[in-house]
């Protein structure tokens, strides 16, 4: 056992080095990721999944649920914001600022000592029983509210029929297992167009200088955009990942917190990720990426099981529109543009207003068309538009940091 612990920190050092200095890694024949199906479900954050599942199927955009943030079983609260339709910025604000000053407050009386009176403050005692006053005050500093994505979910899994046959068959090539492609819905609800503020882009939420390293990012072309080359990109990302720590877990965690601060994270305990989510504190390790790979578990369920979160789901008619822009380069020919975002030729032809491939002019902006132009082959996927104004959640990253999603939540 020490001799394996040796090498993982060896391992880890070498790790850390490649970020810093930028070295590529060959695949390591002992690692088979395309083997490795399982996806680990550790008993520690099973309270987590069960959050997310019911942030993805339970609660709408309206329902705000306030809980600890260390103890997501401990839940106070699922308000529900009256009205219709989503709610607006003050709405979310308002809904956030209201939660956590009636619970602070309660916590903060309880923390004195004072009996709970009200029913309110007699459920929250009731969820201490056992733990001494000093819990409370603990607990008022620990407030987190979250936002329902029941129907923002459910579009993206609508809109991820379009995408997946590709995204999967890319996967297969890179030697992943495909329920990964999964990871998309949590990134950015399979919308290629989707923006944080931090500058992610994409169905995969690359930022522009993790992009760099693994597709083409400049002024004049942007793959992050791109849902093929993207997701190239992403299946690069994360068959290193997974080489290098040798575990689904942490490799996915590393997809949103850096292989470097992962790699270090792990070292600290082993390699064991339950430990390692349970009790490190590094910088930026927070909410977000303690619950990453939650995240992904609750997904992958979600879509395992969709007809039983949502009823008659298999009707909803996949919508998918583009407004992507191409500039023309020397060399393009219709046929190799249409390959490249998922269309046909003649579709592409069709919507710029061509006769024959030689009215394609060196320096032109033409149009991608959307999936009602777009070739019928399976194999495809173009661009989508983004609709979400989201506010990141995301925490910064260390090490290879790449990326922040764009789900709404409130901090």
């Amino acid at each position: 056992m020490r001799d394996k612990f040796r090498c993982r920190s060896i391992a880890t050092a070498f790790v850390a080095l490649a970020v810093l200095f930028g070295i590529g890694f060959g695949r390591p024949a002992i690692l088979h990721a395309e083997n490795a199906v399982h996806f680990p479900r550790p008993a520690v954050i099973e309270p987590n999944v069960q959050l997310w599942i019911d942030a993805f199927t339970k609660y709408s955009v309206r329902d705000f649920a306030i809980m600890d943030r260390d103890k997501v079983s401990r839940m106070y609260q699922v308000f529900h914001l009256p009205g219709e339709g989503n709610p607006t910025r003050d709405d979310i604000d308002w809904a956030n600022q209201y939660l956590k000053t009636k619970y602070g407050d309660i916590l903060d009386r309880l923390a004195t000592g004072h009996q709970p009176d009200s029913s309110d403050e007699q459920r929250v005692a009731a969820m201490f029983k056992g733990e001494p006053l000093s819990a409370y005050s603990v607990a008022a500093q620990n407030l987190r509210v979250q936002e329902g994505l029941r129907e923002r979910f459910r579009e993206g899994m609508v809109r991820s029929r379009y995408y997946r046959p590709t995204m999967e068959r890319i996967f297969r090539q890179a030697g992943l297992p495909p329920e990964l492609v999964t990871l998309a819905q949590v990134e950015s609800g399979f919308q290629t167009r989707a923006k944080s503020t931090a500058g992610a882009c994409g169905i995969w939420q690359f930022t522009r200088a993790t992009g760099a390293k693994y597709m083409k990012v400049s002024r004049y072309r942007d793959d992050r955009m791109n849902p093929i080359r993207s997701t190239e990109a992403a299946a690069k990302l994360l068959r290193s990942n997974y080489d290098l720590l040798g575990d689904w877990a942490l490799a996915i965690t590393a997809y949103n917190y850096g292989t470097g601060g992962v790699a270090r994270a792990a070292d600290i305990y082993g390699g064991d990720y339950s430990k390692m989510i349970e009790r490190y504190q590094g910088p930026h390790f927070g909410f977000a990426v303690k619950n990453y790979y939650a995240e992904f578990l609750a997904a992958m369920d979600v879509y395992e099981h969709e007809d039983t979160y949502f009823p008659g789901i298999k009707d909803d008619v996949v919508k998918v529109e583009s407004t992507h822009n191409y500039t023309v380069k020397h060399g393009d020919t219709p046929g190799g543009i249409a390959s490249m975002f998922g269309v046909s030729p003649k579709a592409l032809m069709q919507a710029n207003g061509m006769d024959s491939p030689k009215g394609l002019r060196v320096g032109s902006t033409i149009v991608i068309p959307d999936s009602n132009g777009a070739s019928s082959d399976s194999d495809s996927a173009p661009a989508t538009k983004s609709t979400r104004s989201a506010k990141p959640h995301k925490a910064k990253h260390t090490g290879s940091t790449h990326h922040r999603h764009v789900k709404k939540a409130s901090a």
